[in-house]
């Protein structure tokens, strides 16, 4: 059951690790534009002749109505949003499995790769049994995942993806045989992220270059991105990079267009220097550079 890359990968996996799929339950594609980084799951289920259900909310009666066809072992949940009711996950004879990409019990919680990227924390690949506290239940296997200084969102899922399908392809054997490890979590270690919407992407000028541009990573593709505004309309930054020391003024205020440059992109100054903004989508059309005069204030 999922809805995005990892939930596809996670699939893919175990088709070739030759696990027996009694079903597949995707979010319907009707979803894609609401759900980030969203990938349907009826194509890869229809090639390995796997019966498909879609849906919109888990709590759907057809859903339960699938699940108490196929009644499987495990019900894997894998990139879904939504939580799924306890009721549902006791359908499948030994339980539910779930994924998460923090270093469990650190980072339980909402927006894990965008939490990891703003506070320059740890990743992992996680498959662990679902309990009634998310993220909370016995490991299955975990393995860390190297973030990047520069990373963006879009870097680390991607980097993800390959670990995800080897451990799975790992794990294949003991799946079979019913056989998975449970390695319970020290819950007095647990943090938690909170949950983020697209209204956290708006950038605080007067925040340091260091975290501007961590927001910007954080927020991107396939996130909504981080934003700023200027003269009533919209720019989304999807890109940028930190100035030199030598291309900075102490002088200039925060969120002050310093130099629009076309090869470079918009030199804006921050709370201790300045970001370059080099891939900015513009509200209404156009290019950052010729939209952003010097002296133009981004609020």
């Amino acid at each position: 059951m999922g809805s995005v890359s990892s939930s596809w990968h996670t699939l893919d996996a175990l088709i070739r690790g030759e696990v027996e799929i009694t079903g597949v339950l995707g979010v319907d594609e009707s979803q894609a534009e609401r759900i980030s980084d969203y990938r349907s799951l009826r194509e890869l289920a229809t090639a390995a002749g796997v019966p498909f259900q879609s849906f919109v909310k888990v709590s759907e009666p057809p859903v339960e109505t699938f699940l108490e066809a196929h009644r499987p072992d495990l019900l894997w949940v894998i990139g879904l949003s939504q939580l799924v009711p306890q009721r549902l996950v006791k359908l499948a004879r030994v339980g539910g499995v779930g994924f998460h990409p923090t270093m469990l019990p650190e980072g339980r919680g909402r927006a894990p790769i965008a939490w990891t990227i703003l506070r320059g924390a740890r990743a992992a690949v996680n498959f662990f049994f679902l309990t009634d506290e998310p993220d909370a239940g016995d490991i299955i296997v975990q393995r860390e995942v190297p973030v990047l200084p520069d990373d963006y969102s879009e870097d680390l899922i991607h980097r993800m993806s390959p670990v995800s399908t080897e451990v799975v392809l790992e794990l294949a054997p003991r799946i079979r045989a019913g056989d998975l490890p449970r390695i319970p979590q020290d819950h007095s270690k647990a943090t938690y992220y909170p949950k983020r919407t697209p209204a956290d992407g708006l950038i605080d000028w007067g925040a340091s270059t260091d975290q501007v541009y961590r927001l910007v990573r954080a927020a991107g593709r396939p996130y909504p991105g981080a934003f700023t505004h200027h003269d009533q309309r919209k720019l989304t930054v999807w890109r940028a990079r930190p100035a030199d020391p030598g291309e900075t003024s102490p002088s200039a205020a925060p969120g002050c267009v310093m130099r629009p440059d076309d090869a470079k992109g918009v030199l804006v100054a921050t709370g201790d220097g300045a970001l370059w903004l080099t891939e900015v989508e513009v509200e209404g059309g156009g290019t950052a550079a010729d939209f952003l005069e010097i002296g133009a204030r981004l609020s």
